[in-house]
C-alpha cells in the first residue's frame, strides 16, 4: 500500500511538470509570431509617417493684409440725391469733434456732435454749428486796437481765455497741427459723424437732448443749475429742464 501511494504521487507530479512544460512550449511558440506581427505593424506605421514628413519640402511665409472697413450711413430713401451740406458747416463740427473728443470712443463723438445740434435748435444758443462752436465774447488785439481809422473787417479778434463754450477753442494752449486730413483716420471719422449729423440729423434722441458737457475730472459750479442726463467715455451730460 505505502508503494501503491508513492507511486500515485509520482505520477501526480509528474503529470503538473509535464503540463507546465507543455504550456510554456504553446506560449513560446504560439505567441511569439504574434508579437513579431505586431512589431512588423508598428515598422510599417513608422515607415508611413517618415515618408509623409518627407513629402514636405519648403515652408513660406505668406504676408496676411488686415481689411479695413468703414461704415457708411446711407438716407433711409435710396431714391433720394445724397444731400448737400455747406462745407463750412460740415468743417466746423469736424473739428469741434476732433478737438473735443478725438481720444474718445465713437459714441463719445457723436454725443458732442449731438450737443452742438441741440444747442443748434434751442433758440438761447446761435443758429448756426459755427457760431455754437465759436460762441463766446472776444477780445481785440492790441495790434489793430491801437489803429482808430482800421476798418471793422480789418481787425481782429480773439476769444476770451477761458470763457467759450468749447475749451480747445480758448484754452490758451496751442492746438495740434492737423495734416494729411485726407489719410488721417480719425480726422475722416470725425468728419463722417459730421456729415451725418448734419445732413441726415442722425442720432437725434441719443442724449436726450443734451446741450453741454464736461469732462469727468472737473466739477464746474453750472452742472448743478442742470438736469444730468449721463455718461460717456470721459464726458458727463446735461440738459436744460
Amino acid at each position: 500500500m505505502e508503494n501503491m501511494a508513492i507511486l500515485i504521487r509520482t505520477r501526480y507530479i509528474l503529470a503538473i511538470l509535464f503540463g507546465f512544460i507543455l504550456g510554456f512550449g504553446a506560449f513560446y511558440y504560439l505567441g511569439h509570431p504574434q508579437i513579431e506581427i505586431k512589431y512588423k505593424e508598428i515598422e510599417k506605421i513608422v515607415e508611413k509617417v517618415v515618408t509623409v514628413e518627407n513629402t514636405i519640402t519648403e515652408i513660406k511665409e505668406v504676408p496676411v493684409y488686415k481689411k479695413q472697413t468703414r461704415i457708411v450711413y446711407l438716407s433711409n430713401n435710396q431714391d433720394e440725391e445724397t444731400p448737400t451740406v455747406d462745407p463750412e458747416e460740415l468743417e466746423c463740427m469736424t473739428l469741434n469733434i476732433y478737438r473735443e473728443a478725438n481720444n474718445q470712443s465713437m459714441a463719445g463723438q457723436i454725443a458732442v456732435a449731438r450737443v452742438v445740434m441741440n444747442r443748434v435748435g434751442d433758440r438761447r444758443y446761435p443758429g448756426t454749428p459755427c457760431k455754437v462752436v465759436y460762441e463766446g465774447p472776444m477780445t481785440e488785439s492790441w495790434k489793430t486796437r491801437e489803429d482808430k481809422e482800421l476798418d471793422e473787417h480789418q481787425r481782429i479778434y480773439y476769444p476770451v481765455r477761458n470763457k467759450c463754450q468749447f475749451s480747445w477753442y480758448c484754452d490758451g494752449k496751442a492746438d495740434e497741427v492737423i495734416a494729411s486730413k485726407a489719410s488721417n483716420i480719425k480726422w475722416k471719422l470725425a468728419q463722417d459723424i459730421a456729415y451725418q449729423v448734419l445732413a441726415f440729423n442722425k442720432w437725434s434722441g441719443m442724449i436726450e437732448g443734451a446741450t453741454h458737457y464736461h469732462a469727468d475730472y472737473v466739477n464746474p459750479t453750472w452742472a448743478r443749475q442742470l438736469r444730468l442726463v449721463g455718461k460717456i467715455d470721459d464726458h458727463i451730460f446735461y440738459r436744460w429742464d
